[in-house]
């Protein structure tokens, strides 16, 4: 149900920037889905057998996706799942480096990275997944709404929209009671490329007719 909840509000969000960018609904709706993937992508590295192959299955998505985000967005720079690869490589300098020096400089790059590589998320991206790794239940909200807060100072109060991704949070906190299954698992990873794709293709189709 997460799953499906974090796709739709995706699409929301999408559809808002692309289709009617002055809509606020549909993009505070869409704040929602980011947070739902970063706490999927900490639950992926508790549980997963093999975090290589796992990074390797996260880059393989992020290259597959960056035409079909410069098509749909028209946003130069790389797209979030390239965040979440920085954000699975500094949880895993974190926490398998047993040098401190080695695992500074591992952290200290992916953050240099983070900030200094346009991406969509960047450092909040990551230091979002690490309230999520390190922080519990409501824990995670209360570090939520200051990373929201930070943010929000610093950009003088440009990311004002960024204020309700809190709301992923919550739902995180108290998650729907629900856990059958309404796709596999390769419809779930093709979503982000294919539904760029999508409405790529709709935006060309609108602006010929």
């Amino acid at each position: 149900m997460m799953q499906l909840i974090a796709m739709v509000t995706m699409l929301i969000d999408h559809i808002g920037f692309i289709f009617s960018p002055h809509t606020d609904i549909l993009r505070i709706i869409g704040r929602i889905a980011f947070p739902l993937y970063s706490w999927f992508l900490v639950q992926g590295y508790l549980h997963t057998r093999n975090h290589k192959k796992y990074m390797m299955r996260l880059l393989a998505l992020a290259c597959i996706s960056q035409v079909p985000y410069t098509l749909a967005l028209q946003r130069f720079e790389l797209n979030v799942i390239f965040t979440l690869l920085l954000s699975l490589l500094a949880l895993y300098a974190a926490s398998r480096i047993a040098s401190g020096t080695l695992r500074a400089a591992a952290l200290g790059s992916i953050i240099a990275a983070a900030i200094l590589v346009p991406m969509d998320y960047g450092i909040y991206g990551i230091l979002l997944t690490f309230i999520y790794r390190y922080l519990r239940d409501w824990q995670m909200v209360a570090g939520h709404l200051l990373l929201n807060a930070a943010f929000f100072l610093a950009s003088g109060g440009s990311q004002w929209l960024q204020l309700f991704s809190v709301l992923g949070t919550v739902i995180i906190v108290n998650p729907v009671p629900y856990r059958g299954t309404f796709f596999n698992k390769w419809v779930y990873r093709s979503f982000y490329p294919a539904h760029l794709l999508l409405l790529f293709g709709v935006s060309v189709l609108l602006e010929r007719f």
